[in-house]
C-alpha cells in the first residue's frame, strides 16, 4: 500500500471512529431519557461521571452536583415518584462536537407527562448544553445545562452550533 492509499485508510478509519463515539452518544442520552421516564434512578445516576452535574438553575432549581447529588436530591427528589411511567424525555436535534474522549452536544430537550385526567402536557421545552467523558471506553455525562425556550441567555447553550463554519 502506497503512502496515498495509508492516509486514505487511516482518514476513513478515524471518521468511522467518530461515527462510532456519536452513535455511543445518541445511545446514551436515550438510556438517560428512558432510566429518567421509567424511574430507573440508579441507573440514571450512573450515567454520570462522579464528578458529574446537571444545571437547572433556568428552571428555578438548583445545580445538582456529583453523581450521589443526581441521585439523591434530583431524580428521586419529590416530583420523581409520580412520574415514573408517565413522563416522555426526548432530546433532539442534538448536534455533537467529540474530540478524543472528550465531547460536547447542543440541542433541545423536551418532556410531556401523562396527566391523572389521561391527557398529556409539555413539561418542559429546554435548551441543553452537554458535556461528556469516555472512561474506560465507555461514555459519561460530565455535566447538562439547562435552559427554558425563551430565557434570556439561551443562546449560551448554542455556543458551538452557532460558530461560523468554513465552507
Amino acid at each position: 500500500m502506497d503512502d496515498s492509499q495509508t492516509t486514505r485508510l487511516e482518514l476513513l478509519e478515524a471518521r468511522v471512529r467518530q461515527l462510532e463515539h456519536e452513535r455511543e452518544l445518541r445511545e446514551l442520552l436515550a438510556r438517560y431519557s428512558f432510566t429518567a421516564d421509567l424511574g430507573r434512578t440508579r441507573e440514571y445516576a450512573d450515567l454520570y461521571t462522579e464528578d458529574g452535574a446537571i444545571d437547572l438553575r433556568g428552571q428555578n432549581m438548583p445545580r445538582f452536583e456529583g453523581r450521589e447529588s443526581i441521585y439523591a436530591d434530583f431524580i428521586n427528589g419529590p416530583k420523581a415518584s409520580s412520574r415514573a411511567g408517565k413522563a416522555f424525555h426526548h432530546a433532539a436535534p442534538t448536534v455533537f462536537f467529540i474530540d478524543g474522549d472528550e465531547a460536547e452536544a447542543e440541542g433541545y430537550s423536551l418532556m410531556w407527562v401523562l396527566e391523572d385526567d389521561g391527557s398529556v402536557e409539555v413539561r418542559n421545552a429546554n435548551y441543553s448544553h452537554w458535556r461528556f467523558r469516555r472512561v474506560d471506553g465507555r461514555w459519561y455525562i460530565v455535566e447538562r445545562v439547562v435552559r427554558l425556550l425563551g430565557a434570556a441567555d439561551a443562546e449560551k447553550m448554542f455556543t458551538r452550533t452557532l460558530q461560523q463554519r468554513p465552507d
